[in-house]
């Protein structure tokens, strides 16, 4: 059985240790993608808006190559220093990130500065994230046991989809209480602002963790160990990653389509989108419930059949009904099949890997597929919708990627269940009681 980090009655400060960086990373990341525009005029005002905009994106994206960086960097010091020294550590370089994104003076006052410490504000808070994931999950995955494991780490998702909430929602009211001129101005920042409050939290939670928090004991070289470090367990892992991060950034990618593409009010797709995450979180205690009851196969089946048939109609239905009604369904629907996966995901992807390596090659594996899709999901969409005129590609990507997501899973499940067998410790009662 696998350690216990804490007691019961520290066990609540520990999940929110895990999950605060996560909250953080995602909430900027949802705000930026909003107040892009905005952004871009005040730090990269030179050759037009549209110029600007491009450039403010470009530097957003230089965070996602720092990630397998910062996974390999700070995952090898969680071997050597333990898991809570390394999430202090990604947390700090995270809080730093976002200090220099609020305060940083614009191009008119700075000049290139400007432009150059909003570069290293993305390239600290993208190395922080990369080395974030990997420990914080692991964390959650130790503060269980049995399926209850796999619903602590599922944690993570419902983080991103609580951050995405709040921006979005945030960002909604600042557009529908201030000026134009004054978004432009001063208002894009209040969001960063008040996502510092975030920060002296973080590092109170974090403080409780013992410096040298680990998972596991186990040592390297066991049986089960060399087993859950083949190859293609990590290639069938890096196709799962990449799958689920190409589709959560096809959802995240409804308000700019709503917007740009099918020309509706920035309102509409808001709150088409607020709906669809309180939907997506509400999902994962349904998934859960379900992985209680039966075999984790069963779900991912059953839900990736339902993603492949209904993606265009929906998509279909938003094109040529545009409106309020046929976003919140299109939203609603993508986000909630995507909740009721992430439990037995977690599940399968957590149990695959050895618990003393688990941080570090699920780090690793994460961070680099997300460098690769999570920075060029949205564009690819986008350019191919400029270059075909086709206005449902977004559907065709969700309809190809949902199939691949499942078997990914399903292989790497099989590929685990018949490889560890006979070195699997005995099965633990399961506890989904939260």
């Amino acid at each position: 059985m696998k350690p216990r980090l804490s007691v019961s009655g520290t066990r609540a400060k520990h999940i929110a240790a895990g999950c605060v960086g996560n909250f953080l990373e995602f909430y900027n990341f949802m705000a930026y993608a909003f107040f892009a525009p905005m952004i871009g005029q005040a730090f990269f005002p030179a050759g037009g808006h549209l110029m600007a905009l491009l450039l403010a994106l470009v530097t957003f994206a230089a965070g996602f190559i720092m990630r397998p960086l910062g996974a390999c960097v700070i995952g090898l010091y969680t071997d050597r220093a333990g898991l809570g020294r390394s999430l202090m550590l990604s947390f700090l370089l995270m809080a730093l990130g976002s200090v220099l994104l609020v305060f940083t003076p614009t191009y008119r006052s700075a000049g290139i500065m400007a432009p150059a410490l909003i570069l290293v504000s993305r390239l600290l808070q993208g190395f922080s994230e990369g080395g974030e994931v990997g420990p914080a999950t692991d964390l959650l995955f130790s503060l269980g046991s049995g399926r209850q494991a796999s619903a602590l780490a599922s944690m993570q998702y419902v983080t991103q989809l609580l951050a995405s909430f709040a921006a979005v929602l945030l960002g909604l009211i600042l557009s529908l209480t201030l000026s134009h001129q004054q978004l432009y101005d001063w208002g894009w920042r209040v969001p960063f602002a008040l996502g510092l409050a975030i920060v002296p939290i973080g590092f109170f939670f974090r403080r409780a963790l013992p410096p040298m928090a680990a998972s596991s004991a186990r040592p390297a070289g066991s049986a089960i160990d060399e087993q859950r470090t083949d190859p293609a367990i990590v290639l069938f892992l890096f196709l799962a990653v990449t799958s689920g991060t190409i589709t959560n950034y096809l959802r995240q990618f409804g308000v700019s389509y709503a917007i740009a593409v099918l020309h509706l009010p920035p309102r509409t797709g808001m709150l088409g989108m607020c709906l669809g995450l309180a939907a997506g979180i509400g999902a994962m205690g349904v998934g859960i419930r379900f992985l209680a009851h039966g075999p984790p196969a069963r779900v991912l089946i059953s839900t990736g059949f339902a993603n492949v048939v209904m993606a265009y109609p929906l998509y279909h239905f938003a094109v040529f009904c545009p409106g309020m009604a046929s976003q919140v369904l299109l939203n609603v629907f993508m986000f909630a099949s995507a909740g009721v996966t992430t439990g037995p995901a977690f599940e399968i992807m957590m149990n695959a890997l050895s618990d003393h390596r688990r941080a570090f090659i699920f780090g690793v594996v994460y961070a680099s597929a997300v460098s690769i899709f999570g920075g060029s999901t949205q564009p690819f969409v986008t350019w191919l919708i400029a270059r075909t005129g086709d206005v449902m590609v977004p559907a065709y990507v969700a309809i190809a990627a949902s199939p691949l997501y499942v078997a990914a899973l399903l292989l790497l499940n099989r590929r685990v269940a018949h490889g560890t067998r006979s070195a699997r410790p005995d099965p633990v009662p399961l506890a989904v009681e939260l």
